[in-house]
């Protein structure tokens, strides 16, 4: 499967209005043969795995924590939230209730780096995306009925 995320980055830098991208990311997501509900998880947490490899990759260039930076962690914190919202509570048990902390964590992570100049949160902060990342490919194709 094509990764979205990646060709709307792509677009971006072929300087793309924001409109058009996510107008495209949309509608490929309302086709319902287009992509499933686990397919947009997967598109979310590869976004989430690329923003935080970039976000690493900007401290580390500059070792401190500059504008880009803090762009790059409220994006961080925006896919979190978005993948936090997809949760269900009721229904999900322990898992959800599980998931849910692992996401506030990141983004806990990302407003460190926003609100406090704070890089301490990111490595495991990335531990846990690539977790999630790990896990969300394992599971199994007769699963991933969602």
């Amino acid at each position: 499967m094509e990764n979205l995320y990646s060709n709307d980055l792509k677009k971006d830098k072929e300087n793309s209005t924001k409109m058009e991208r996510k107008t495209g990311l949309v509608n490929k997501a309302i086709k319902l043969e287009e992509l499933t509900k686990y397919q947009i998880i997967e598109e979310l947490l590869h976004g989430l795995k690329l923003e935080v490899t970039e976000l690493k990759k900007v401290l580390f260039e500059e070792l401190s924590v500059t504008v880009k930076a803090k762009d790059k962690a409220e994006r961080v914190s925006k896919i979190a939230f978005a993948l936090q919202s997809c949760l269900n509570l009721e229904d999900g048990g322990d898992v959800a209730k599980n998931l849910t902390w692992m996401y506030r964590f990141i983004r806990y992570s990302a407003k460190r780096i926003q609100d406090n100049d704070c890089m301490n949160y990111v490595k495991p902060a990335s531990e846990v995306v690539d977790t999630l990342v790990e896990a969300w490919q394992n599971i199994p194709q007769e699963k991933r009925v969602i």
